[in-house]
């Protein structure tokens, strides 16, 4: 991996991050997208995306705030 790919890949992993902390389902489909791109046939690269495809799912799946009311 390149300099570029690997410079990439963390502000992925940091616009994911973000976007989860902040519920922001619409907001991590790009970087989602790119993610699976980059993941390509990468085993786990793949299982990255993966991980990070279920958080948003699940997320979505949740209604509005449900996951930090207590």
């Amino acid at each position: 991996m390149s300099y570029q790919e690997a410079k990439e890949l963390a502000e992925l992993r940091h616009t994911l991050r973000q976007r989860l902390m902040t519920q922001d389902v619409a907001g991590a489909r790009d970087a989602l997208a790119r993610l699976r791109v980059i993941a390509g046939a990468d085993v786990e690269l793949r299982a990255e995306y993966e991980r990070w495809s279920f958080r948003f799912e699940l997320l979505a799946a949740q209604p509005a705030g449900a996951l930090w009311a207590a």
